[in-house]
Order: structure tokens, then C-alpha cells, then sequence
């Protein structure tokens, strides 16, 4: 969310909600559900770098 917001920054309120459906909206299951499949090699990730910048 942040990614997409600092490339496409809302100048009112309004405007910033609206910004945020429209990214709650990308998320469908099928993408929350891959984000959950990867979570095991996500974490072993950040346990392998000591909690340090990874992949993801």
C-alpha cells in the first residue's frame, strides 16, 4: 500500500480514501491466499538474515 500511495500521493482526505479502496479492492483472495501460502519461506527468510532485509 505504501508503494503504490508514494507513487500516486492523495492531496485530500477524500481523495486518500478513495486511493485506499481502490488498493483494498486489488486485494482478491487468490492474493491473499498466495501471500499466506509464502508465509513459511518468508519467515525462514528473515530467521536465516537475523531479522535483516530479504528477498521479499
Amino acid at each position: 500500500m505504501k508503494k503504490v500511495l508514494r507513487q500516486h500521493p492523495a492531496r485530500t482526505i477524500t481523495e486518500l480514501r478513495q486511493k485506499l479502496q481502490e488498493i483494498w479492492d486489488y486485494f482478491t483472495p487468490d492474493f491473499c491466499q498466495n501471500l499466506v501460502n509464502t508465509m513459511p519461506q518468508r519467515i525462514s527468510a528473515v530467521i536465516k538474515n537475523k531479522g535483516d532485509v530479504t528477498q521479499w
